[in-house]
């Protein structure tokens, strides 16, 4: 009953997204950049959009059980008592741009987490040319899936790397 509630919330928030755009406001109208640590903001691709889901292979995973690759580019890091999360699309999705990205984590306290980049924090950011999307939360949180709305074709998205918390907070807790 609840993964329905969890699958049903995350399908509306893609829908909204699809509809309203990344950032809530109707296409038309301008939009915020979200940058941090400098940056630069990612136009919104045209065309159709397209959902994709986390690739399996990618959870359950928690921050500190990776190799810690911290950018300031991407997040920082590494902060006291919050994970970088930095998603990607796979190498052969060269023209795919990510949208939206919304992340599922199992917490310790809160139960099952659904978090949105950029609408939520984090950024959508441009590295080279391939599209990667961060987001910071507290140490310990458990990535368990997620999807994406993107412009371009691609078949999932992966975790592309982590930066573990310098003090992860050993309840999972904020």
């Amino acid at each position: 009953m609840e993964a329905a509630r969890i699958r049903s919330a995350v399908g509306v928030t893609t829908a909204c997204l699809l509809v309203f755009g990344a950032a809530g406001l109707a296409r038309s109208a301008p939009r915020k950049a979200v940058p941090a640590g400098g940056e630069r903001p990612v136009p919104l691709p045209s065309g159709p959009r397209t959902t994709i889901g986390l690739d399996p292979a990618a959870g359950p995973t928690v921050a500190a059980t990776r190799e810690r690759a911290c950018t300031s580019e991407l997040g920082g890091g590494p902060h006291p008592d919050e994970d970088v999360w930095v998603f990607g699309l796979p190498a052969g999705a060269v023209a795919a741009r990510f949208i939206a990205v919304t992340p599922a984590f199992a917490t310790g306290d809160q139960g099952r987490v659904v978090t949105a980049v950029p609408a939520e924090g984090g950024a959508i950011v441009d590295d080279h040319g391939a599209s990667l999307a961060w987001l910071r939360l507290p140490a310990g949180w458990t990535l368990v899936g997620g999807t994406a709305t993107i412009a371009g074709d691609a078949d999932s998205f992966v975790l592309a790397r982590v930066c573990a918390a310098s003090r992860p907070s050993p309840s999972g807790s904020p």
